[in-house]
């Protein structure tokens, strides 16, 4: 008789806030290793996919996020868009870049960047749902361009879908070869705005998970099923409040994305007939910017914020030092690829002084 797989999850307790997960490339070991985020070598057996297969990479830590340094974005429109979508599907996407545009400048004037935006002051406390249904286009089985517009950008922006990555698997330990089981360790990487420490609640809703893989019923937990698996921690929810799955990071998620699996729900409310729109902002502020949901504008308030400072480390092996005209002292590039060996040298700075 073969005996079911046995999983344990070893996982983190939180207290209640709202929260926003962030996104980027994944580090070189990560693109076989996939959910194996901490720069080490996995205790035990990888498994083959997380379902991490995004084309943005993956989710990272509150440190370890990736942004826009460019503050213009230019943008235009092919000739088999423009022949296809015509003159609306253009001012669709117009109406996505203007969302955004006034978040960033908001065209009121009523706060200088996001580093002076104040969430709950500005109307984003409470906005946890911006989306509405519009059941003719649903029936016809239409998909809004602005809205679809406005998630990828989020995306780019930095932001990863919540719901799909708030939990995820860092290791798979088999503790004994001649017993069934396997043991993932878990990790939190969704973080609220104000605290920026982790958080399962994502705008208002508390959110669990549960595995999900596809081995068939019976199968044995051992090495080589681990490691040949397709698994997911699958973010779930109880709440009928209408407000989960709401947020605009998760919108390009809304027919499967990159998924290797299927998932039991689909992370994102978003679908055919969906409008994401300011006019139906739940915040009590309706200009284009309250399109973004609580958590979207507390994540891109942290990523863009110039009281954000982060490192960004050389990515490439030092060849032959660098000389700097001026410089003092032994500050040239860091000796390494790897992030974590340069930041353990103290005597080395990444940046030259003149």
């Amino acid at each position: 008789m073969m005996k079911k797989i046995l999983i344990a999850l070893a996982g983190i307790l939180v207290a209640n806030a709202n929260a926003f997960v962030l996104v980027g490339p994944r580090h070189a070991n990560e693109n076989t290793l996939t959910f194996n985020d901490t720069g080490g070598t996995l205790q035990s057996n990888p498994v083959a996919s997380a379902n991490l297969q995004d084309d943005l990479g993956g989710p990272k830590r509150i440190d370890e996020f990736y942004r826009w340094n460019c503050p213009n974005l230019t943008y235009g429109f092919d000739a088999s868009f423009v022949q296809f979508f015509g003159e609306q599907g253009i001012a669709a996407v117009n109406d996505a870049m203007n969302v955004l545009n006034d978040f960033f400048k908001p065209q009121d004037g009523s706060y200088d960047g996001v580093s002076a935006m104040n969430l709950t002051k500005q109307g984003f406390g409470g906005n946890f749902n911006t989306a509405w249904v519009n059941g003719a286009a649903r029936q016809e089985n239409l998909i809004d361009v602005k809205s679809l517009t406005l998630g990828m950008m989020v995306n780019y922006l930095g932001l990863g879908n919540p719901y799909r990555y708030a939990f995820t698997a860092t290791n798979a330990i088999i503790p004994n070869a001649a017993l069934s089981g396997a043991i993932f360790s878990v990790a939190l990487k969704n973080y609220d705005p104000r605290a920026l420490t982790e958080s399962d609640m994502i705008n208002g809703v508390q959110f669990s998970y549960r595995l999900i893989h596809d081995q068939p019923p019976g199968s044995i937990a051992d090495a080589a099923t681990v490691g040949a698996m397709v698994m997911d921690l699958e973010e779930f929810t109880a709440d009928t409040s209408g407000n989960a799955f709401s947020a605009v990071s998760a919108i390009t998620d809304a027919f499967y994305g990159n998924s290797d699996i299927v998932w039991t729900d689909v992370p994102s409310v978003f679908g055919f007939g969906v409008y994401y729109d300011g006019m139906n902002a739940m915040g009590g502020m309706y200009r284009p910017r309250h399109a973004l949901t609580y958590d979207d504008a507390g994540g891109l308030k942290y990523l863009y914020s110039t009281n954000t400072i982060a490192m960004e480390y050389n990515p490439y092996t030092l060849v032959q030092p660098a000389i700097f005209t001026g410089a003092t002292g032994n500050r040239h590039l860091p000796p390494t690829g790897s992030e974590a060996f340069n930041r353990s040298l103290t005597n080395l700075s990444p940046f030259p002084v003149r």
